[in-house]
């Protein structure tokens, strides 16, 4: 205890006399601080998102439980929960087409809801009103209430007239506020009427794609009831459904599934954030790095007079550690303080950017976790600096720097012990943390690539420089320079590794990112194949289908129009195995859960191109077969001859894999997952889609979407360029999200960038006092170091975007399995930046030096 009494009173005596207290230190802070407060505020906002999900559940549900099919649902499982003592609620929802005043019109997701809606949760309209009050004042006109972008988009106000398919409705005021708005469509905006009007608009005819939805609540448990008892209670009334109503195909959800979409796609984000995040701290911890041995260059003295005065190694390590273990804390607790204050203000700022209201609050366990993360990484960085100052002896005082040896075989093996161990930790804490073990694997994998990538890149740059031909001496600006330069670069002790490590790295981050979300946008809007279809038109009646194609041929512009039967399906289940229990391989998953597109042909669609198999003939009137998207069978592993179970119109069938086929999505054109074979469905109700190719003109489209949907008031179209520039949107607000993380780690490595420069400042120093005490001009020596900053640049702008093209086509192909799309445009911009950031950080930092005069190696001696 004495002893440490003392070292706390030297440390805080060299503190309180010292000067130049943060010398080096300043970056540390910055750099634990920005990495600790990133991680923090992600966790922290991940969690309340969650949170405010789980604390949603039953209204974003609906209820209790959620019966869902692709058809309305017979009165019959109505009465039997309500015999069950369950208060319930009819809904159906589907996408159509609203006809406001004039000519306007639009997408909207249409929810017919009955007189018990909502069960759980408040709905109403702008003023307070309730929705239901609103839907029941129309005095004989059935009345719409619409989301406000509706009435925005459709130029309409309370009490104007619409329309929706053969019936005219009455605006209500906007709607303001619905329980269940994170399960409705994303890509279309919500209008509700009641469930009696439906009838009216001759929209759920047989074959719409619609879904019918009853929702249940449970009565009130006779005693104190918990949450785990009451989704006990549901799934076994979910149970007795299933009994009641074998072999249906319906899809029971309870409030563990009330939104799995959200759920996955908060996550998902949030992994890549986290991750990121921790990127950024990684990088800030070889800031810490040059920081920490910056600052402890100022201490070699002090450590050298306690080793005088009789003060062991260790002794001396433990005065200055204490001094550097206060300094990491600080930045840590200042990181800690920001990670708990950015969450609430960010979602008191975004929340109504999302489809479900984050819960208000201060997190403090993602802090934690951050916190424990600073610690490591400051343990980490700083041990290999520490491991220096311990080895100071006191000859220093009379020898100088030179004085000091390295440590010891014995020290550097206990040196690199501890940092395996705390690399472990570090890697184990990741993985630990991450919602996708995988993910954070694959990250630490690839973080260890990259540093190891740019170190060599760092050792090849002097090695190339030494081998390389020197301009003949002159006394040019520029050929002075060259030699000046290419000489500084190929240093063995130079700064050139260092410097190439911690910028190179945060820029392949904010590069990888940058081309990711290029390449989202170029395969979605910009790579589209020439003869996409402009429309989809769905919910056609076959016995309209010729009518349709006389509309289409009648107006200028119009071109080939293609159609097939259209029917809903689910997976049952795949080789005797039920679908959620199938070991999907990733990106084939989503097939397996919910409502999908069948279709019967005779004939191969157009465009088909079969990978296995042989298609049946066109006169097949045997057992049921399927074509199946290769992809899906591959990650479903079922082959040709395997059995698929469907779901269709509520009756379960076997199909056997007649062939499978290579599915071109990106064409756009007409395709489905599920292509039956004619002959069991052929008789049973369906609708056509069709899709339609036009010139791609905005008016053009409009007089297309006009005639059709005007004569044809069932039929809804869904413009592909609105959609994907909707899609587009989304895009650009998740790569904004993205990229702004990614600064945080390009910050980082600009820190790390002016630490390593910071901490050549003296040695720049002497060495322009040499060269200027040679002859050596202030312009010759700008133009030596813009030379070295600009290789410097150019390299680590060359290795960022090569490394960050690789790995944003691992991520493009391996995560979110979508097409690379090779960007040389943006691959140059990284470079450029890259060069002109390193110019502009050099120039900075050695503006100082460029002044020193001869006098300096006088004084110094």
């Amino acid at each position: 205890m004495t002893v440490w009494r003392l070292v706390l009173r030297l440390a805080w005596r060299d503190w309180r006399g010292g000067t130049g207290l943060l010398r080096g230190m300043g970056v540390v802070l910055c750099c634990l601080a920005l990495g600790v407060a990133a991680i923090g505020a992600i966790g922290g906002l991940r969690d309340a998102i969650q949170d405010g999900v789980s604390e949603q559940r039953r209204a974003i549900l609906g209820g209790d439980l959620a019966i869902e099919t692709t058809s309305a649902l017979p009165p019959e499982l109505a009465a039997f929960l309500r015999r069950q003592g369950d208060r319930v609620s009819d809904t159906v929802r589907m996408r159509t087409m609203l006809y406001g005043p004039g000519k306007s019109r639009m997408l909207v997701q249409l929810s017919a809801v009955d007189a018990a809606y909502p069960l759980v949760g408040e709905a109403t309209v702008q003023g307070g009103e309730a929705l239901q009050r609103a839907l029941a004042s129309g005095s004989g006109m059935p009345v719409i209430a619409a989301d406000p972008v509706v009435m925005e988009r459709l130029a309409a106000h309370p009490g104007d007239l619409v329309r929706l398919g053969r019936a005219q409705f009455r605006l209500a005021a906007s709607l303001d506020k619905v329980p269940d708005a994170a399960g409705l469509g994303a890509l279309a905006p919500g209008v509700f009427i009641r469930r009696d009007a439906l009838d009216r608009t001759g929209l759920a005819v047989p074959g719409a794609l619609l879904t019918g939805a009853v929702r249940a609540v449970l009565p009130a448990a006779r005693g104190p009831e918990t949450d785990a008892i009451r989704l006990a209670r549901a799934r076994a009334q979910a149970a007795s459904i299933d009994r009641a109503f074998p072999g249906t195909g319906w899809r029971i959800r309870d409030i563990e599934d009330a939104a799995p979409a959200i759920t996955r796609a908060v996550d998902q984000v949030a992994a890549f954030m986290s991750l990121i995040a921790l990127a950024a701290l990684l990088l800030g911890g070889m800031g810490v790095a040059a920081g920490v041995q910056r600052w402890l260059d100022g201490r070699v003295r002090t450590v050298a007079i306690l080793r005088t005065l009789g003060g062991t190694p260790r002794f001396a390590a433990a005065v200055v550690g204490t001094q550097v273990a206060a300094l990491c804390l600080l930045g840590i607790v200042a990181g800690a303080v920001s990670g708990l204050i950015v969450p609430p203000v960010a979602v008191a700022l975004g929340r109504d950017l999302l489809p479900v209201a984050p819960r208000a609050g201060v997190r403090v366990t993602p802090v934690l976790l951050a916190s424990l993360f600073g610690i490591v990484v400051a343990l980490l960085f700083a041990l290999l600096p520490m491991a220096r100052a311990i080895s100071v002896p006191p000859s220093v005082l009379f020898r100088g720097p030179a004085g000091i040896a390295p440590p010891d075989r014995r020290r550097r093996l206990r040196v690199t012990a501890l940092s395996a161990a705390l690399v472990a930790c570090l890697v184990l804490l990741a993985v630990l943390a991450s919602p996708d073990r995988r993910l954070a694997i694959g990250f630490c994998l690839v973080a260890a690539v990259v540093l190891l990538l740019f170190r060599l890149a760092g050792a090849g740059l002097v090695r190339l420089v030494r081998v390389l031909p020197r301009p003949r001496a002159g006394r040019g600006v520029l050929r002075v320079g060259i030699r000046l330069g290419l000489a500084s670069l190929g240093r063995a002790a130079g700064p050139a590794t260092r410097l190439l490590l911690g910028f190179g790295a945060g820029l392949t981050v904010l590069a990888t990112i940058a081309l990711a979300e290029g390449d989202l946008r170029a395969s979605l809007l910009d790579q589209l194949p020439s003869h996409a279809p402009s429309f989809y038109f769905i919910d056609i009646q076959p016995n309209e289908m010729d009518r349709f194609r006389a509309l289409v041929a009648s107006q200028p512009g119009a071109g080939a129009v293609h159609a097939l039967p259209s029917l809903r399906t689910r997976v049952v289940a795949v080789n005797g195995v039920p679908a959620d229990q199938v070991r999907a391989e990733p990106g084939t998953g989503w097939a397996l859960q919910g409502d999908h597109g069948l279709t019967i042909a005779a004939r191969p669609p157009a465009g088909t191109a079969l990978a296995e198999g042989r298609w049946w003939s066109a006169d097949y009137d045997g057992p049921p077969l399927i074509s199946l998207d290769a992809r899906l069978a591959s990650g479903w592993h079922l082959g040709v001859g395997g059995t698929l179970r469907l779901n269709v119109l509520g009756r379960d069938i076997d199909f056997r894999v007649a062939n499978l086929r290579d599915v071109a999505w990106r064409s756009l054109q007409l395709n489905f997952a599920f292509v039956a074979s004619p002959g069991l469905l052929s008789a049973a109700p369906h609708t056509m889609v069709a899709t339609v190719e036009t010139s791609a003109a905005p008016a053009v489209d409009a007089r297309i979407l006009g005639a059709v949907t005007d004569a044809l008031p069932g039929v809804t179209g869904i413009r592909v360029a609105d959609i994907l520039q909707q899609i587009g949107g989304i895009v650009g607000k998740l790569a904004l999200a993205l990229a702004a993380v990614g600064l945080v780690a390009l910050l980082s490595g600009a820190l790390v960038l002016a630490a390593s420069l910071a901490a050549t400042q003296e040695q720049r120093t002497r060495e322009a006092a040499i060269l200027r005490a040679l002859g050596a001009t202030a312009a010759q020596l700008r133009a030596a170091w813009l030379v070295e900053f600009a290789v410097l640049g150019l390299v680590a702008g060359l290795c960022a975007g090569a490394i960050g093209a690789v790995l944003s086509l691992l991520l493009m192909r391996a995560v979110l399995h979508a097409p690379f799309v090779f960007l040389p445009g943006l691959l140059s911009l990284v470079a450029f930046c890259a060069i002109l950031l390193m110019l502009s950080a050099g120039f900075l930092a050695t503006r100082r030096s460029l002044s020193a005069s001869p006098a300096v190696l006088l004084r110094d001696t």
